[in-house]
């Protein structure tokens, strides 16, 4: 899952062009049944998942209490005037804020894909019925994930930045199928104005994904209208939302028969039944058509950087329909068969009748377990602190091969059991320690404490031994001969490094002259011929190679050896 924000102070209209892909709004928006009704609750559940409403749908269960506070009638789909006021924070009816709180951020666009092998089977399916239900198993696992997002987001805060607690609440969003994955392009509105997404108008890849425009905007049970909690939309947060979209998809699969596996990063559900260099030839790399378009504008005497947005979208409608940017993507579906063609790959089924093995709730557990606790060990080899969600990311990746069946509540539970059994790290077993730093929940591991206690303990032992520290007259010479007016705090520097034990620090704002003062002590330290004859060998590292490059200046009197180090 990948999501971005969608500021307030945006032009609707504009927002509403890249979510619906510039299609035309239907004349008869309202969702009708086959004899042409309108669809009362349960029936717009059932046409939400037969894809009726792919252009844009309301969450199918619209809480009351959001559908009042925004001025929406969940029953009909939504209208192009309604979703261009909702993206600027305000009612979809009249037009007025949301509350008497101005809001940065309308909301945030949350991106559900498939691995490209589920696209490419929904697209090259052998009869539109196995299209609809592969698509429908994504629009599922799409709403399960955007409910366990609601969840955790769906709190409504009180006083400044939170300090009262928060009162649960219910949100809403928009949803948007999309096809294909297509070039995206930033578009500024005029020289000054804010930047907006624009799928270009040209032919792209099957890529199957759905956009969800979740609202910032949570309505307690008391009628009170707050913001989301978006402080719980952390990297790691992200990724198991994501990660809980994947296992509930394959999932989805599995009671369809499809043949499913993970992806070479065991981060998303794969189906087998497409060869991997067929899923890598449809996932060609973005083209670069911004140029070309500027180009068109140049011939038709416009300047491309002082128009406004919305007349830029438009010169890319239109060098696309002159096929100016590439092949139009109203011939997708043809260019797509012409390479599978080329790449002698035929498709009829990943509906193959599979039966998959059933496993207890234990079973899954268990798997799910030893998946994220490998995951886990492999980044404490290079990591001491994690954050503690990390936990939740890995238990959601594990149930994507080992099955989910309580929703959320299956992570918590593989999370549990990385705490109560911990995980094998270097041949041994370690204990998981929880605890809070910095305002953030974050976990070690014993072994990682027993290295920190250790390092400890030789720190404090070699800052109390003063035998290599440097004379008085020695750091004198070395200051004169250095030829620099070193201030008095610099001075102090100088001697506390000179003059203390086994282990010293120093800490200083940049542009305090760090490396400045190291330099008569890099010469004292080299002069210094109790521990080696030819005097003391000095290195030096730094995290950067900037830092470290600036290093050699403080060596430049003499053939000091300054290193480099990258880790």
């Amino acid at each position: 899952m990948n999501f971005r924000k969608i500021a307030a102070g945006s032009k609707g209209r504009l927002v509403l062009r890249y979510f619906t892909e510039d299609k035309p709004e239907p004349t008869h928006p309202q969702a009708l049944d086959e004899a042409g009704r309108q669809l009362e609750e349960g029936g717009r559940l059932v046409a939400y998942y037969t894809g009726r409403d792919s252009r844009a749908s309301w969450r199918p269960d619209m809480p009351v209490l959001v559908a009042r506070a925004i001025g929406i009638d969940p029953h009909k789909m939504p209208r192009d005037a309604e979703m261009s006021r909702l993206f600027e924070a305000r009612r979809a009816d009249t037009g007025e804020q949301w509350s008497q709180h101005k809001r940065k951020l309308s909301g945030f666009d949350l991106v559900f894909s498939p691995h490209k092998s589920v696209s490419l089977a929904a697209e090259f399916a052998a009869t539109p019925a196995e299209t609809a239900a592969i698509w429908n198993a994504v629009d599922r696992a799409g709403d399960r994930a955007m409910r366990y997002v609601a969840h955790v987001l769906g709190w409504a805060r009180k006083g400044a930045g939170g300090e009262d607690g928060a009162d649960p609440g219910a949100v809403g969003w928009i949803s948007f199928r999309h096809h294909t994955a297509r070039p995206t392009l930033p578009i500024q509105d005029g020289p000054g104005g804010q930047t907006y997404l624009f799928d270009a108008p040209v032919a792209g890849d099957p890529h199957m994904h759905v956009h969800n425009f979740l609202m910032n905007l949570v309505v307690t049970a008391e009628g009170r209208v707050g913001s989301l909690d978006s402080r719980a939309l952390t990297d790691a947060r992200v990724k198991e939302f994501g990660a809980y979209f994947q296992a509930v998809l394959a999932e989805e699969l599995r009671r369809l028969g499809v043949r499913i596996g993970y992806d070479a990063d065991q981060q998303a559900v794969v189906v087998l039944a497409i060869p991997e260099h067929i899923s890598k030839a449809f996932s060609k790399g973005r083209q670069q058509i911004l140029n070309k378009a500027k180009a068109y504008a140049t011939d038709h005497g416009l300047d491309w950087n002082s128009l406004p947005a919305e007349d830029k979208m438009d010169i890319l409608r239109d060098a696309g329909a002159e096929g100016r940017l590439g092949k139009m993507k109203t011939d997708e579906r043809n260019i797509w068969r012409e390479q599978a063609a080329a790449l002698g790959w035929q498709h009829r089924t990943a509906m193959e009748g599979i039966v998959h093995e059933r496993l207890s709730d234990g079973e899954r557990f268990d798997r799910a377990y030893e998946f994220a606790a490998r995951h886990l060990a492999e980044e404490f080899h290079t990591a001491a602190v994690l954050e503690h969600e990390k936990l939740g990311m890995y238990a959601a990746r594990g149930l994507i091969g080992a099955g989910i069946a309580g929703g959320p509540d299956d992570i918590t539970r593989v999370v549990e059991l990385l705490e109560e059994r911990g995980i094998r790290l270097k041949g041994e077993q370690v204990a998981l320690v929880v605890g809070l730093f910095d305002k953030k929940v974050r976990v070690t591991n014993t072994a990682q404490i027993r290295i920190e206690q250790s390092l400890a303990e030789s720190a404090k032992a070699a800052a109390r031994d003063f035998s290599g520290a440097l004379w008085v007259q020695a750091i004198e010479q070395a200051i004169a001969d250095s030829g620099f007016a070193f201030t008095e705090e610099q001075r102090a520097a100088i001697y506390a490094l000179g003059r203390g034990g086994g282990l010293t620090m120093l800490t200083g704002v940049a542009g305090a002259g760090k490396t400045t003062l190291l330099e008569p002590l890099v010469a004292a330290w080299r002069a210094d011929t109790r521990f080696n004859q030819g005097g003391r060998e000095v290195i030096g590292a730094a995290m950067a190679w900037r830092q470290a490059e600036a290093l050699q200046d403080a060596a430049f009197a003499g053939p000091a050896r300054w290193r480099r180090c990258c880790g």
